[in-house]
């Protein structure tokens, strides 16, 4: 990476984590506070109108960095439609995202019972999250590429982010996995192991995916990808 890239790849990497995951922290933490201040409120058997009322906020901030980080990544390719960008933060970032959430939620069960009896469980773990990773970051890429009105650059930006963010996750799944912190291992459900491998590994796909689309949207970053696609 060349000194001129460095700075692009660092306001990528920290605007996405900075949006993406604040938003999803402060909604969360807003919508916890609102749960808890509910009257007749149980965290054992909670009411469907209280997981509503405590969602609502979780869901908002879910959308509202996502927004954000569209139009900051709008005005780091010098976008003169900012709104535009910000629909396509979210329309990226949050259908995806919520699809894989449901979806693997709703598989887990079964991959635990059937799928389980065959291969470790930190196995299926990342088996299951690698390609989740480069889905959410890769059409999240595109979708800002679509947004810039760069048909070409979406489709770039949808294999070099969404790999980026993949190996990313998977290097830091490793490396947690050889530290000791193992899916589905010893004394895992006492130290929310999946829980910190998941957020550990997401932080580091949101860094490597987040740098690469900064450097890429770029007008130079833009210009580069438009000039190796013309015939010599």
């Amino acid at each position: 990476m060349t000194r001129d890239n460095l700075r692009p790849a660092f306001q990528g990497a920290s605007l996405t984590v900075l949006t993406l995951f604040g938003g999803l922290l402060l909604g969360t933490a807003v919508g916890f506070w609102v749960f808890e201040s509910l009257p007749g409120h149980s965290v054992v058997s909670p009411s469907a109108l209280h997981i509503s009322l405590a969602a609502l906020p979780a869901f908002l901030g879910f959308l509202g960095g996502s927004a954000v980080w569209g139009w900051w990544m709008g005005r780091l390719a010098g976008s003169a439609e900012p709104r535009r960008m910000a629909v396509a933060g979210m329309l990226g970032f949050a259908p995806i995202t919520l699809v894989l959430g449901i979806g693997l939620s709703a598989v887990e069960p079964f991959v635990v019972e059937h799928i389980g009896a065959l291969f470790p469980i930190h196995r299926i773990f990342t088996l299951l999250f690698v390609p989740s990773a480069f889905l959410i970051s890769g059409l999240s890429a595109w979708a800002i590429g679509l947004g810039l009105r760069n048909a070409a650059l979406a489709q770039n930006l949808l294999w070099r982010v969404g790999g980026a963010a993949a190996l990313a996750f998977l290097v830091v799944n490793l490396v947690m996995e050889f530290s000791g912190w193992v899916v589905g291992g010893p004394n895992a459900a006492e130290r929310y192991t999946m829980l910190t491998v998941m957020f550990l590994s997401n932080l580091g796909a949101a860094l490597a995916g987040g740098s690469v689309l900064g450097v890429a949207v770029t007008p130079r970053g833009q210009l580069t990808q438009m000039a190796s696609r013309l015939p010599a």
